[in-house]
């Protein structure tokens, strides 16, 4: 049986102890408690085998990359305005 925690104290979950199938996020409120596998929490969102970074940068800053041939594959870029 679980014990209760405050969610201070709980541990962090890494991606690699995770059963996207069969485990599941529990959600809660005042009136109910309900339960949510991750690939249903995923579904229908963007998903990437190749995209491992995401970094938020300034058209300046993103030019500045370019200009060092410093562009990563692996990196999903997000210039804010």
């Amino acid at each position: 049986m679980a014990t209760d925690k405050k969610i201070s104290s709980l541990n962090s979950l890494n991606t690699s102890e995770l059963d996207l199938v069969n485990d599941s996020l529990v959600i809660v409120n005042d009136n109910e408690s309900k339960k949510i596998t991750p690939n249903n929490l995923m579904s229908g969102r963007v998903q990437s085998s190749t995209v491992t970074n995401l970094v938020t940068l300034d058209q300046s800053a993103y030019d500045l990359l370019e200009i060092n041939s410093s562009i990563d594959a692996g990196t999903l870029y997000i210039i804010t305005i």
